[in-house]
Order: structure tokens, then sequence, then C-alpha cells
């Protein structure tokens, strides 16, 4: 879907910012959707653009959701990346990765192929020659591994924490 493709780079582009400042805090971002807000608000009043209303709580979600349990998802990536430590990684595609592992752990409506697909065309628009590749490869180790019990005792610690994500997101 085009509009959530819109959102995920917004998502990318927020956490790009978050990782380039060393600055990882919900409220802190609430500048940078100030402007998604204010189209929201357009959108509302002139019924116009559908759906960017579930873009924009898409977009707080998804990354509310990364900031919230950045620890784990950021461990999920360097055991699903062989010889790479995250820190190691290009900055965009650490945060391509972010983006896709928080989508395959946390939003289960989305179909993992959904979410790696879209990881690979945010690298190819915004990474490296060889980024589409490296990403495409970590996502299908990830996902391959989505029953081991290091997955799954992350996505059991996340929905542990869904009242503080809603709070932090409803902020």
């Amino acid at each position: 879907m085009k509009t959530r493709r819109k959102a995920r780079e917004a998502v990318l582009q927020a956490l790009y910012q978050c990782d380039t400042l060393a600055e990882w805090d919900v409220e802190g971002l609430g500048l940078y959707f100030e402007r998604y807000q204010q189209e929201v608000a357009l959108a509302q009043t002139h019924e116009l653009r559908p759906g960017l209303l579930d873009n924009f709580c898409f977009c707080k979600d998804l990354l509310a959701a990364y900031i919230l349990n950045r620890e784990v998802i950021d461990q999920l990536i360097g055991d699903a990346s062989d010889r790479w430590s995250i820190r190691r990684m290009a900055r965009v595609d650490r945060n391509v990765l972010r983006l896709a592992t928080t989508e395959l752990v946390a939003f289960a409506d989305i179909p993992a192929k959904v979410s790696i697909n879209e990881a690979i065309e945010l690298a190819k628009q915004f990474g490296t020659n060889e980024s589409p590749v490296f990403i495409n490869g970590v996502l299908d180790n990830l996902a391959s591994s989505k029953k081991s019990v290091a997955i799954n005792k992350a996505i059991a610690g996340f929905w542990s924490g869904e009242d503080s994500l809603r709070t932090a997101v409803n902020a």
C-alpha cells in the first residue's frame, strides 16, 4: 500500500534522526510529527486524503514500539546478522532493519513478506547498492527464526509493555 510506504519513510527518517543525535525519546519526536498532525487535521476538516489518520497512528505506533523496545530489537538484529554488529552497519541499513524488525515482532497483522519487501524498497531508495541484499539476508534470517525462543520472548516482552506503549504514543 503506497500510503503505508510513505508512513514507513517517515518512521525511517525519524529513526535516522534519533540515531544521528543519539536521542531516543518518544516525547522528543513530538515536533517531528507536528507536520503530520496538521495534515491529519486538514484531512479531517476538508475530507482529503483518506487513510492519513491511519498512517499517522501507524507511524507513531511503529516508532514508539521501537523506542520502547530498542534493546530487544537491536539484539534480535545483531543475532540475525552474520558477523555484523549493529554499530558497524551503515546508519540507513540499521534503521531500515530496526523498522522492519519492529514490524515483524510487534505487528502480527502485517505479513512478514510485506515487511521484508517494504524494507528492501526503502533500502533501494535510501541505502547503497549493497543495502537491499544485506537487508534481505538479515530479515530472512530473522523471519526464519521467528519461531525461536528469542523471538517469542521478544514478542511476549513487547506485548507485556503494551500499556506503557499506548501511554507514550497517545501522550
